[in-house]
């Protein structure tokens, strides 16, 4: 028997899809208009990892919601098409995440958070935090740099600098949650969100260290009024519990939008 070659038929998961290429550049640099110098870390992206040739286009965001476009002239040099104006306002309530310091795991939270749409990312150094537990905010600013242009953000997340959990509690304001485990009678996170958040305010979910809260710092969440909640019915490992909140959060937000 003659079999012939399976045809293949085209769907929207073969289709060739426009790859739109972004670098970020600082606010000031945009600003001036006409031309902008590139650096070397810059140039090695464009040329080498974007593979872009000389006549090319490239779009240009500032992280702060402005989008324009520039052609690269020479590896050194792009020349903007146009002024960049302001594109996209910051979305609307803020979305926080404060986490504690963990051993594995911080990179992909600091990832994700940002591919997810999170506004601020908050370390936090608490009580059962590890000695061995990363902190590498040049790292972590890498990642969120790299993620904003990969995911065609228009706003960069703040990532702020780490703070102990009491400094932090004292400092920050806004609606504040916090997940818990082995309890039953706090709400869970997108049953909370649906019913008693605020649609105006600041919100921030706190994500624990790998041992859990100590019981002076759940006493302490009870006298700031941070509101207790549930991240599900097992018990999750802390960026995990961190993605998960995150997503909560951001489907949260756009339910308000889009009402």
């Amino acid at each position: 028997m003659r079999i012939g070659r399976l045809k293949t038929i085209p769907t929207v998961f073969s289709l060739p899809v426009a790859e739109r290429r972004r670098l970020l550049l600082s606010s000031d640099r945009l600003e001036q208009g006409g031309s902008v110098l590139l650096n070397s870390e810059e140039q090695h992206y464009l040329r080498r990892v974007l593979r872009l040739r000389c006549g090319e286009q490239v779009d240009l965001i500032d992280g702060c919601g402005r989008l324009t476009s520039a052609t690269l002239m020479e590896a050194k040099l792009l020349e903007l098409d146009r002024p960049a104006q302001l594109i996209e306002p910051q979305a609307q309530p803020q979305l926080g995440l404060a986490v504690a310091l963990m051993r594995r795991g911080m990179d992909e939270v600091v990832r994700m958070a940002c591919e997810l749409g999170i506004d601020r990312i908050q370390p936090l150094r608490c009580d059962r935090c590890v000695p061995q537990a990363d902190h590498r905010p040049e790292r972590w600013a890498t990642i969120i740099r790299e993620a904003v242009e990969q995911c065609e953000r228009l706003w960069t997340p703040q990532l702020l600098d780490l703070k102990d959990l009491s400094q932090w509690m004292g400092d920050e304001r806004g609606q504040r949650l916090v997940g818990v485990t082995r309890e039953t009678a706090p709400p869970a996170l997108e049953q909370w969100l649906r019913n008693q958040a605020d649609p105006v305010q600041l919100t921030w979910l706190m994500v624990g260290p790998e041992g859990g809260w100590t019981e002076e710092e759940l006493k302490q969440f009870t006298q700031a009024q941070i509101q207790p909640v549930q991240m599900g019915s097992t018990i999750l490992r802390s960026s995990t519990a961190a993605v998960a909140g995150a997503v909560e959060l951001v489907r949260w937000r756009d339910r308000l939008i889009s009402s």
